[in-house]
């Protein structure tokens, strides 16, 4: 943890958000050796402490009492296909797969706790073919935007956003969301040292989308200082 803090430090990183996962295989421990690990070292950057918790499927999700009540924040992920133990789509069908896209997106916008969609919308490599995207109807996505506007969810904006044959997909998508008012959370996705902080690469979509720094997320909260 130390490591990552001096790392944002010297990379003059503001705001640092750390999402341990959890999933059907990584429980809410992780989160209460991280705050120990904070709690006892100093910060130079502001640190919050949150989570990337995972949907599982409609209706189901890894988010506990405890995360809500000692987090800083909570992101959800519902897009992890490429996990087993995450709901598959009901049918082959590239609208039949757009569509279980779109109803675990908007599953998650309806999480009352939920503060951060984590990579909305994004299809992971080796899971499924992207055109599933291209067939959601616009006016579905607009409501599901809708959904997240009214309980204040914000989306994320991380390097996984720019994979090339999504891109149309998703400057339209995260277009909607600022129209719709939605705020975004900046960041880097990193998993592993070197990445920490490093978010020069989105400078080009934030720039075309218009995203200022009013329309930025951050916590409201901060636990351990």
């Amino acid at each position: 943890m130390r490591s990552i803090v001096d790392v944002c430090a010297g990379r003059g990183v503001e705001h640092l958000g750390i999402t341990d996962h959890i999933d059907a295989h990584i429980g809410p421990e992780i989160l209460r050796e991280a705050g120990q690990e904070l709690a006892a070292i100093q910060k130079p950057v502001n640190v919050f402490l949150g989570c990337e918790a995972d949907v599982l499927s409609v209706g189901r999700h890894m988010v506990t009492d405890e995360m809500r009540s000692t987090l800083d924040f909570i992101m959800v992920s519902a897009n992890h296909f490429h996990d087993e133990v995450v709901a598959q789509p009901a049918g082959s069908s590239l609208e039949a797969i757009g569509r279980h896209f779109l109803e675990m997106f908007r599953y998650a916008c309806s999480l009352e706790f939920a503060d951060v969609i984590a990579h909305p919308l994004v299809v992971f490599p080796r899971t499924f073919d992207p055109t599933c995207l291209y067939l959601i109807k616009e006016d579905d996505l607009a409501e599901a935007i809708q959904l997240a506007r009214a309980n204040e969810v914000a989306m994320e904006i991380s390097p996984r956003a720019l994979v090339h044959d999504q891109m149309h997909f998703r400057t339209q998508f995260l277009s909607m969301c600022k129209s719709a008012g939605l705020k975004f959370s900046i960041g880097s996705d990193a998993h592993t040292l070197d990445n920490v902080g490093r978010t020069a690469v989105l400078a080009p979509i934030i720039e075309e989308l218009g995203i200022t720094d009013s329309d930025i997320w951050l916590p409201s909260r901060q636990r351990v200082v």
